[in-house]
């Protein structure tokens, strides 16, 4: 497998973002869903691209965005875009065909027919995201893990990240299952909802790096 990557969802600041790529970040992800505690703002989202931008691959996390929303990640340069949304093949192919980022198609698993649709996507995404469902159909995780029983015998021919409560307590278990070295945390690096801690995040990254050597 590749080497690892470590995402951080949720990205709301500078100091924060900057303090995650020198702890070894791969990946920042930023939040536009109104409803999450996570969610940031087009201009205060710029001003920390500015900063990072060339260091780092940057995710633009939505939830069944317009055009016009894409056209915007496009213009701020967004390496990603990750979709926790109803997308569907059509508008995925749509997508790949009139943007130049990656895309990221998550899905929740709750049980194994959450996997069974999965493979139908793959010539329209570069990753998918596997994370745990909320019961509510609310869209993205739920912060806690899902059981990885269930992907002990997945395979498909797309990269994957795992998400969904990751922590400095699991990640160590999260790599050990030898699925993936990509790896999507958010809820596991707060003291509190949408505010990041920098020092769980550089520890929450030196476990998955000694883990994975």
């Amino acid at each position: 497998m590749s080497k690892l990557k470590i995402k951080i969802c949720g990205i709301k600041d500078t100091e924060v973002a900057l303090h995650a790529i020198d702890c070894g970040a791969s990946y920042l992800g930023f939040v536009f869903f109104e409803e999450s505690k996570r969610n940031i703002s087009l201009k205060n989202c710029r001003d920390i691209l500015d900063q990072v931008k060339g260091n780092v691959s940057t995710v633009a996390v939505t939830v069944n965005p317009s055009i016009i929303e894409l056209n915007n990640f496009s213009k701020m340069d967004f390496t990603h875009v990750q979709l926790h949304g109803n997308e569907n093949l059509d508008y995925l192919k749509k997508i790949r065909d009139k943007f130049d980022f990656k895309i990221i198609k998550s899905f929740g698993i709750s049980n194994q027919e959450d996997l069974d649709c999965i493979e139908t996507y793959s010539p329209y995404v570069d990753f998918f995201l596997l994370d745990s469902k909320h019961h509510d159909n609310v869209p993205g995780g739920s912060g806690k893990i899902f059981d990885w029983e269930i992907i002990k015998n997945f395979s498909v021919n797309k990269t994957f990240f795992l998400s969904g409560g990751l922590s400095i307590d699991n990640i160590e278990s999260a790599i050990n299952l030898k699925k993936t070295n990509y790896f999507d945390v958010s809820s596991g690096v707060e003291v509190s909802e949408g505010i990041k801690d920098k020092n769980l995040i550089k520890e929450f990254i030196i476990k998955a790096q000694s883990t994975i050597l």
